[in-house]
């Protein structure tokens, strides 16, 4: 079978929606392109109004699976996904509980949040996601419920991981002035170089071979003057690998970075 023209594989400007992308955002991209995902995923939600909708609790196995409370469309990209990853994969979630009495001065109040709300329930805890996108926070309710109005939130610091403690931060400035910063895309080489490896992971679900991802990344001319000499075929392997790998699950290391 004759090689497809490199116009055909996917084009880098297709990739620069992901450059506010953060580990949580990226790992769902990774995830909506499972093929089994794609068959099982489900997203059954209940609007409750300002915002707030209510979501069916993915199965004990598929979050066991996916590391995901809820199951999404996969035709959404991450601006649009109400994902909710387990803290079991997650580091991020904030693990917070409902103070009775409510004290005054300090109430939050999910339904007033002014921002796309998602709630799961599975069994004694309530899953929250506030924002969208690039702006969220994960809090998981571990005493009380938000939905009983204006409350009072009580967060345990310890252990005090570098990531919990950044969700923390965008929590309480979110508390303050109604808005959730956006995230800023990290220095981390890691994160940096995801679009160009799911850009790879991409053409090779559509039969890209080694030769082919090189002319999409650098050129058919570069490729015609350098392919002999080994050193950007080593290139491309090294991404058609990390490309693989991250198919393979390893996108549950972005949740960690």
């Amino acid at each position: 079978m004759p090689a497809a023209a490199h116009s055909a594989w996917p084009a880098a400007g297709s990739y620069h929606y992901l450059n506010k992308a953060g580990p949580a955002d990226l790992a769902w991209e990774w995830l909506r392109r499972d093929p089994e995902y794609q068959r099982l995923a489900h997203d059954r939600s209940v609007w409750v109004g300002n915002g707030l909708s209510i979501f069916q609790a993915a199965s004990a196995d598929s979050t066991a699976r996916w590391g995901c409370l809820t199951q999404p469309d996969p035709g959404l990209n991450f601006a649009a996904a109400p994902v909710l990853w387990s803290a079991a994969v997650d580091p991020s979630v904030l693990r917070v509980l409902v103070m009775r009495p409510c004290e005054p001065g300090a109430r939050f109040d999910l339904r007033d949040s002014r921002v796309p709300t998602a709630l799961v329930t599975a069994g004694d805890c309530e899953h929250v996601l506030l924002g969208r996108g690039g702006a969220t926070v994960r809090l998981d309710v571990v005493a009380g419920s938000l939905l009983d109005g204006p409350v009072s939130l009580a967060h345990d610091l310890a252990p005090a991981d570098k990531p919990a403690m950044a969700a923390l931060r965008r929590f309480l400035h979110f508390c303050r002035v109604g808005v959730l910063p956006a995230y800023s895309p990290p220095a981390s080489q890691r994160l940096g170089r995801q679009a160009v490896i799911l850009r790879v992971a991409d053409a090779l679900a559509q039969g890209a071979s080694i030769r082919d991802v090189g002319i999409m990344l650098y050129g058919a001319e570069r490729v015609s003057e350098e392919w002999a000499d080994e050193a950007l075929k080593s290139q491309c392997r090294r991404l058609i690998a990390m490309a693989r790998a991250m198919v393979r699950g390893g996108y549950r290391g972005l949740l960690r970075s």
